[in-house]
C-alpha cells in the first residue's frame, strides 16, 4: 500500500488549491461581472427604447413630448425622468407595453432630453454605465460626462439620428485661451478657471485624464506659469 499524504505534502496541496481560488477570484471580479451585467441590460433597454422611439416619430412626425414618456415632466420643461416602474409612468402603448427603468433606480435614473418645443425634432436619452472603463464611453466622448449643459454628470446614451449625446471635455493648459483649444476640437468653450500655477493640485490632478496642448500633469512644476481648466463642450 502507498503511504498516505504527510502533512507537508497536505499543506502543499491545500496552499495551491487556495492560491488557484485567490486568482480564479480575482479574475472573474464579482463586482465587475455585476455591473457589467446591469449595463447589458441598460444598452439593451435604451436600444430598444431608441427604436420605438423612431416608431413613434414615424408615425405621429415628433418625437414623444416629455409627458408622453416621463413619470415627472411639467410644463415647459425639457428634460424629465424615464422610469416604466413608477406609478405616475404614463402608458406608451402600442410602442411597448411598459417604459424601460434603469435596474439602479431610483439612485440611477434615465434621463430623456428634447429641444423643449410643443413638436420636438430631436431627443436624447442618458444614463450611468456601472463599469466605468466599459469602452463604448470613450467612444461615445463621455469619459469627461455628458447630459444637458446644467449637467453633464452621465457617461452613456442614445439619441436621435438628427443629433448626438452632449459632451464634455475638460483639458488643462499653460498657453493660448480655453476658447482656441476648444474651437481647434470642435467644441465651444463653457468655463474656465485660472490658477496661480499649474503646481496647483487641483489643476494638475483633479482631471483624472489630461488633454490639450502642455498638459499641467505632463510638465515639470513651474511656479511662475499660470495654468487653466477648461470645459469644452
Amino acid at each position: 500500500m502507498k503511504n498516505a499524504f504527510t502533512l507537508t505534502e497536505l499543506l502543499i496541496v491545500i496552499s495551491i488549491v487556495i492560491l488557484l481560488a485567490i486568482i480564479a477570484l480575482v479574475a472573474f471580479n464579482p463586482k465587475t461581472q455585476i455591473d457589467k451585467a446591469k449595463d447589458s441590460k441598460r444598452k439593451q433597454e435604451l436600444t430598444q427604447l431608441s427604436k420605438v422611439i423612431e416608431d413613434y416619430y414615424n408615425d405621429k412626425g415628433c418625437y414623444p413630448l416629455p409627458e408622453n414618456i416621463c413619470y415627472n415632466s411639467s410644463v415647459g420643461q425639457a428634460t424629465c425622468n424615464i422610469c416604466g416602474n413608477d406609478p405616475n409612468s404614463p402608458d406608451f402603448d402600442p410602442y411597448l407595453p411598459s417604459l424601460p427603468c434603469d435596474p439602479q433606480h431610483p439612485r440611477v435614473k434615465y434621463l430623456y432630453e428634447t429641444d423643449g418645443k410643443d413638436c420636438p425634432s430631436w431627443y436624447r436619452v442618458y444614463t450611468n454605465l456601472s463599469y466605468r472603463s466599459d469602452p463604448e464611453i470613450a467612444q461615445l466622448g463621455c469619459s469627461s460626462g455628458c447630459g444637458p449643459e446644467e449637467n453633464r454628470s452621465y457617461n452613456y446614451g442614445v439619441s436621435s439620428p438628427n443629433t448626438k449625446l452632449q459632451t464634455s471635455l475638460n483639458a488643462c493648459l499653460t498657453y493660448g485661451s480655453c476658447a482656441d483649444y476648444c474651437l481647434s476640437i470642435g467644441k465651444t468653450c463653457s468655463g474656465t478657471v485660472a490658477y496661480e500655477s499649474y503646481s496647483d493640485p487641483d489643476c494638475r490632478n483633479q482631471l483624472g485624464i489630461c488633454s490639450g496642448p502642455n498638459c499641467c500633469a505632463n510638465n515639470p512644476v513651474d511656479e511662475d506659469i499660470r495654468s487653466y481648466l477648461c470645459h469644452c463642450q
